[in-house]
């Protein structure tokens, strides 16, 4: 059985940029995007400090504090790259999209690396510090979706 797909639209938060204009000028110049990550000095034993972290990007005003409150930042760029996607489709204000019918299929293998601190803290020094109700939300890998 043969099943017909159609792209519609597309977005992408990355290492090269946000926006396929920049994606493709660097890669069209063979500019890569792995940095060395002074941060990670801290870390003991580890044997690479070079990484390739997303470029910065900009929310629309549809992010406000409170929709936020319990995202993670993987959840922020799934939602902001959903939306971009949306936008690039022409279909950003289409009723459809809100009415409940809609879904979205979305993976990652992790949550927020930030709220992993808050859990291991709690496991390993025996502290609740750092620790709210959105923490663990946050942690799950599967609230991206």
């Amino acid at each position: 059985m043969t099943h017909r797909v159609v792209v519609t639209g597309m977005a992408g938060i990355s290492p090269l940029g946000c926006d396929w204009p920049s994606v493709f000028a660097k890669l069209k110049s063979y500019t890569n995007a792995i940095r060395y990550m002074k941060e990670w000095e801290v870390i003991e034993g580890l044997n690479s400090l070079l990484a390739a972290p997303a470029a910065p990007f900009e929310l629309s005003e549809r992010f406000t504090r409170r929709s936020m409150r319990s995202m993670s930042r993987n959840s922020i760029m799934a939602c902001r790259t959903a939306e971009l996607a949306l936008k690039d489709a022409g279909l950003i204000d289409a009723d459809w999209i809100h009415d409940g019918d809609m879904g979205i299929a979305y993976g990652s293998c992790a949550g927020d690396p930030k709220s992993f601190e808050e859990i291991a803290a709690l496991l390993h020094e025996h502290t609740t510090r750092g620790l709210n109700a959105t923490t663990y939300v946050r942690f799950m890998s599967h609230t991206s979706a």
